[in-house]
């Protein structure tokens, strides 16, 4: 990463009273990070769409690829979450603001 970059972000208006938060939004969005930063949330996106109850029974075992895996110990929750796994995708995306998440991989 140049300074140039960081220069760019932090110094273009010195006057300017910026909270860290936006400082933060906008390094992350000019270096390229963003999509990074969604990818490493998708697992904790995963306890918002299924709620509490689905999420202590289920596990993300891993994100990569667009591909979601979970592993589900109880076969009557597993149906109930292959039947469900294009709602909760959806729901995940909208989370990320994007298409993070193409397909979700119940076991």
């Amino acid at each position: 990463m140049s300074f140039e970059i960081i220069k760019k972000i932090f110094f273009t208006k010195m006057n300017d009273a910026v909270s860290l938060k936006t400082l933060l939004h906008k390094f992350i969005r000019e270096t390229g990070l963003e999509r990074k930063v969604h990818e490493m949330s998708v697992p904790s996106y995963w306890r918002e769409a299924v709620g509490e109850k689905i999420a202590e029974i289920s596990e993300v075992k891993y994100f990569e690829n667009g591909q979601m895996f979970i592993e589900v110990q109880a076969a009557v929750w597993r149906s109930e979450l292959i039947m469900r796994r294009e709602e909760i995708r959806k729901a995940i995306n909208e989370r990320c603001g994007e298409e993070m998440v193409r397909e979700i991989i119940i076991r």
